[in-house]
């Protein structure tokens, strides 16, 4: 036999093809998901919650249908939003714990197409009942399956704080935002909570898709937020985004009535701002 003989034959039979066709598809063409966003800081006083009402705010006005998830037992968000929440029954912990469906502790808010899952103080109490259930770590994953394929986005505010649930908003997203202040309090606490990421990344093989920094009610007049801003460009500068929120009264305005800024200032510089933060941290929205 010569060494033609021995070559294996590569030859596709019209089988083969389809077969290797259907994989492709498969793989490459799901159905459609919401992307999941989490912003998340575990330093408090970062305005994470109000930029987070607005940005998902600004999506909603776009077209996109967004489900917001209040994941602090404050209840920030589901305020931002005008709502008191539906009470210690109605949050994630009766849908993590008691096996309620995500539709029934989900509400309606000033846009159709903006929904909101509240919070109350029953979640201040979730986590000693989540550490002892079987993948704990992925239980708000599950639970946001549901609702997937319903929504563009899913928004996810954290709570500003290390602990399971803050773990299981990050296993649960596909992508985060961290906003920060322009101050070196701030700079060290970005520092450990990009350790923190790696180490998650790393501890259960997770990946997460794009980690995006941002710089809240920045001043230029400051030269400790030049500074600031310097050394996260120095350090994190694949992380650093462009764009950053200008120090304003109009969003603290905004989210002490419970409406948006692009409700109650829609032409302010803050408003803007936001504006470029969604189209930079979603440029796909940009080319639509």
């Amino acid at each position: 036999m010569d060494d033609t003989d021995k070559k294996i034959d590569t030859h596709l039979t019209d089988s083969d093809s389809v077969t290797i066709m259907e994989k492709l598809l498969h793989r490459y063409m799901r159905p459609r998901t919401a992307k999941k966003q989490l912003f998340l800081n575990y330093k408090g006083g970062t305005g994470k919650t109000s930029i987070s009402a607005a940005y998902g705010y600004y999506l909603a006005s776009m077209g996109k249908k967004v489900l917001m998830v209040d994941l602090d037992a404050q209840a920030h968000l589901t305020a931002c939003l005008n709502h008191e929440g539906l009470g210690q029954d109605k949050s994630l912990y009766s849908v993590i714990l008691k096996g309620a469906r995500l539709s029934e502790v989900t509400l309606s808010t000033s846009i159709p197409n903006l929904k909101l899952v509240s919070s109350s103080t029953s979640l201040s109490a979730l986590e000693v009942p989540l550490f002892r259930m079987p993948l704990r770590e992925f239980q708000l994953r599950k639970a946001l399956r549901a609702a997937e394929k319903e929504y563009d986005y899913i928004i996810i505010d954290s709570a500003p704080s290390i602990g399971l649930l803050s773990l299981n908003a990050i296993l649960a997203s596909d992508e985060i935002l961290i906003p920060m202040l322009a101050d070196f309090l701030s700079f060290h606490g970005l520092k450990v909570l990009m350790e923190t990421l790696a180490s998650i990344e790393k501890d259960f093989n997770f990946y997460l898709g794009k980690i995006h920094i941002f710089l809240n009610r920045y001043n230029v007049l400051y030269p400790i937020c030049k500074e600031c801003k310097e050394a996260v460009q120095k350090f994190y500068p694949e992380y650093l985004l462009k764009t950053v929120i200008n120090e304003s009264p109009e969003i603290i305005d905004a989210s002490s009535v419970g409406k948006s800024v692009f409700e109650l200032h829609p032409g302010s510089q803050v408003a803007g701002d936001i504006k470029d933060l969604v189209h930079e941290a979603n440029p796909a929205l940009s080319a639509t």
